[in-house]
């Protein structure tokens, strides 16, 4: 379905570890080239030797370059350097660090906005400046990685869906944009997973968050990682990584390309009616964690 790998070159942002690395060596173990991109140079250095090891072709390219693609001269540099046009390219970089919003300082909200959306949008945007002057005849692939909770944001991620949210209409946008120049985009929403930014986010996530997010096992990045990839070959634009996820997105279909489109829209009707309940309940289990919470800290000042 146009999504060919082996000889590819691609181009990762937060490739040195989480989804991107997984994504990373899935590719490079399907032969394509690959160039990983992120901040800390230890990071990268340690992947690509990794990467290394899976290589399939003697002269396959797998390099890194470091940089804060949260900033546009940053991602423009990338570019620069690689001095090749990109076949695919991935916008992988971000973190969470849930918390109630009021009680989070304004420096870290631009933090998180930063890591978030900035750097899918810098780095998409430096992308598209290389690859909207190539040949169209080649067809390309811009791939964004948003969330579960772009669908279904919630009490907690005030600081993080908002992005993701923003990532997903970037998505959509440009999706349209790309349509005179061969680039097919694709929007990743993934749930919970086994990486180092899950484990930043348990530490710090208020209980009222793991209440409504509810029983949910995280899976392995690399397990996820094959599922896009095969899901890419079908030639779908929005990848949902469990049954859940796609579940959820009956919340919110919007304009973004369909899976499985008329079931889709039926999950959406019984999601609907059944959505007064929900909240209901959501409202009930808040007002329960503030209740309880203002009795703790009443009870410790006595």
């Amino acid at each position: 379905m146009g999504f060919e790998v082996a000889g590819k070159f691609v181009v990762i942002s937060g490739g040195s570890q989480g989804l991107g690395q997984s994504l990373a060596k899935v590719l490079v173990a399907r032969g394509a080239d690959v160039v990983i991109v992120s901040r800390t140079e230890s990071k990268l250095q340690h992947t690509v030797q990794e990467l290394k090891d899976l290589q399939v072709r003697e002269n396959q390219i797998i390099n890194y370059v470091s940089a804060d693609v949260s900033k546009s001269e940053e991602s423009e540099r990338v570019f620069r350097e690689i001095e090749k046009v990109p076949d695919i390219v991935i916008c992988c970089a971000g973190g969470a660090t849930p918390g109630l919003f009021v009680e989070m300082d304004g420096k870290v909200l631009d933090k998180h906005m930063n890591i978030v959306y900035n750097t899918a949008l810098h780095f998409s945007h430096a992308a598209l400046k290389v690859m909207t002057k190539a040949d169209v005849s080649r067809k390309r692939h811009l791939i964004f990685c948003s969330s579960v909770l772009a669908l279904f944001p919630f009490i907690g991620y005030g600081s993080y869906a908002p992005g993701k949210a923003a990532i997903r209409a970037l998505a959509d946008i440009l999706r349209q944009e790309c349509i005179p120049y061969n680039i097919q985009v694709a929007n990743i929403l993934p749930g919970n997973m086994k990486t180092e930014g899950f484990e930043e986010e348990e530490r710090t996530k208020p209980e009222i968050t793991r209440k409504i997010e509810g029983p949910s096992d995280a899976r392995d990045p690399d397990e996820v990682a094959e599922k896009i990839v095969k899901d890419l070959q079908k030639g779908r634009q929005m990848i949902y990584t469990d049954f859940i996820g796609w579940v959820l997105s009956g919340l919110m279909l919007g304009v973004s390309p369909r899976n499985w489109g008329f079931f889709q829209t039926i999950i959406a009707i019984i999601l609907s009616i059944f959505s007064p309940v929900w909240h209901w309940l959501i409202r009930r289990d808040i007002k329960q964690y503030f209740s309880k919470r203002n009795n703790m800290e009443r009870s410790s000042q006595q």
